[in-house]
C-alpha cells in the first residue's frame, strides 16, 4: 500500500472510530483498552493525524504536501529525488505531489547549473505565505488537542514524547 494509500486508511479508521460512540456520550473503548498506553498513543495518534489532515485538506493539501514545503523551507533547495528521500514518498509519486504544488504556485522548479537534466526545486514567496499560514493552523489544531493540559502538563508531556521518540524512531 502506497503512503498516501495508508494515510488516507488511517484517516478513514480514526473517523469511523471517532463515530462509534455510544449514545450516551461516553467512551466507546472497554476499560482494558483505555488501560492501554500503546492503545491510548495509537487512538491519540490517528486522532491527531485525523485532526491534521483535515486542516490541511481545507487548504486543498495533504500530508505529503506539507512535508515538500516544510523541507524546501529547511533546505532551500533540493533536487526532486533528495526531496522525496527527505519526505519519504517513492519519486514517481513525488511528481503529483510537486504538480499541484507547483500549479498553485508554492513552489518553483528551475535547471540545475551543473546538471541540466535534474530539476532544483524551491519555494517561491507564495509558498512561503502558504507555510507560514499552515504552521499558524497546525498550532491551532495541537492547542485545541492539548486543551485538556495545563502548561506544566503540556510541558511534560512533549519531554516524556521526545524521549519515547528519541528511543525508539528517532535514534
Amino acid at each position: 500500500m502506497s503512503i498516501m494509500g495508508y494515510d488516507r486508511a488511517m484517516t478513514q479508521a480514526a473517523t469511523s472510530a471517532a463515530s462509534a460512540k455510544p449514545a450516551d456520550g461516553g467512551p466507546a473503548e472497554p476499560a482494558g483498552l483505555r488501560s492501554s498506553t500503546g492503545y491510548l498513543l495509537a487512538r491519540l495518534g490517528a486522532e491527531s493525524r485525523r485532526r491534521w489532515a483535515r486542516m490541511l485538506a481545507a487548504h486543498g493539501l495533504t500530508p505529503h504536501h506539507f512535508g515538500m514545503l516544510m523541507t524546501l523551507d529547511h533546505l532551500g533547495t533540493a533536487h526532486q529525488r533528495r526531496l522525496s528521500e527527505l519526505v519519504g514518498v517513492d519519486p514517481r509519486n513525488a511528481v503529483p505531489v510537486l504538480d499541484l504544488l507547483d500549479q498553485r504556485g508554492l513552489i518553483q522548479r528551475t535547471s540545475d547549473p551543473a546538471d541540466r537534466r535534474r530539476r532544483a526545486i524551491g519555494l517561491t514567496p507564495a509558498g512561503q505565505r502558504m507555510l507560514d499560514e499552515l504552521r499558524q493552523a497546525a498550532d491551532a489544531v495541537e492547542a485545541d488537542m492539548l486543551k485538556g493540559l495545563d502548561d506544566h502538563q503540556q510541558a511534560i508531556l512533549h519531554r516524556l514524547l521526545l524521549t519515547l521518540f528519541e528511543t525508539t524512531v528517532g535514534h
